[in-house]
């Protein structure tokens, strides 16, 4: 344990450091090539146009270093704080289905563009609702288990896109969503319970944006959209539909073709009342 603690706390200060070496590398070439243009030798004015060149003229190779540095900072911070809380895996996988709504970093939450993240309570809260408190941990300690696995497999170079990838975390997803799906034969009763749970999970906010978006029908039909984009694909092609039947069987196929249906049917609903 003290050495995963060490790990977490240096990956981010190692990519500072690293990002570092490679700048001042870059600075050093541009000193030692107008010191050859000069003959060998270098002028306090010299040295200053350098380094004011380095610091404001447009650079590709450091542009993509500084974008590189930043994408490496914002994975280590997200591995970071996801593996201090193990419990929060298998949550963590399933927002995964509708992490692209998320406003990133500063984005302001935009209506029809974004889902608020604070969504996510009530989000998790509903699946727990559904899913019932023993599958619920069923399925939380078969995630952590493979999270550890994967850690154990890749070492420093875990990340979460390994867990993403897996097959066995694709069939967690996979299995919750089928089996959830008969919850939903009754779209409109289904989608107004989730608002009230979802509004009634979702924290405080002093962000004017926050304050502003609310989770209402159209939010709705984006989350469960977003869900069950991947499902919706294989169900209309007729060899991963056999496929998705042999993995869990005709009936709970037969219910999540009744939910996509109902989605269908109940956007179209909403839209002719006037409500989206």
């Amino acid at each position: 344990m003290p050495d995963e603690k060490k790990q977490k706390s240096t990956a981010g200060p190692e990519i500072f450091r690293s990002s570092l070496a490679q700048a001042i590398d870059i600075l050093s070439g541009q000193l030692l090539k107008r010191a050859s243009d000069n003959g060998g030798g270098l002028t306090a004015p010299d040295i200053r146009e350098v380094i004011d060149g380095f610091r404001d003229q447009p650079n590709p190779i450091l542009d993509n270093l500084f974008l590189d540095s930043w994408k490496r900072c914002l994975e280590a911070a997200e591995t970071a704080h996801w593996s201090t809380a193990r419990k929060f895996h298998f949550e963590r996988v399933m927002v995964k289905c509708f992490s692209t709504l998320l406003p990133r970093n500063n984005e302001i939450v935009e209506p029809g563009r974004h889902l608020s993240r604070r969504i996510i309570p009530g989000f998790i809260h509903a699946l727990q609702q559904m899913m019932g408190p023993d599958t619920y941990e069923q399925f939380g300690d078969r995630t952590t288990s493979l999270v550890d696995t994967l850690r154990a497999v890749h070492g420093e170079t875990f990340s979460w896109n390994e867990v993403y990838s897996d097959a066995s975390c694709q069939s967690v997803v996979e299995e919750v969503l089928v089996n959830n799906a008969h919850y939903f034969d009754d779209m409109a009763k289904r989608r107004n319970w989730m608002i009230d749970v979802v509004d009634a999970h979702m924290p405080a906010t002093a962000n004017e944006s926050e304050k502003a978006w609310t989770f209402g029908d159209g939010a709705f039909h984006t989350l469960m959209n977003a869900i069950y984009s991947d499902l919706r694909m294989q169900i209309l092609d007729d060899q991963h539909r056999e496929a998705l039947e042999a993995r869990h069987g005709p009936d709970k196929i037969a219910a999540l073709a009744v939910l996509l249906h109902g989605l269908q049917k109940d956007h179209a609903d909403l839209t002719h009342a006037g409500r989206l």
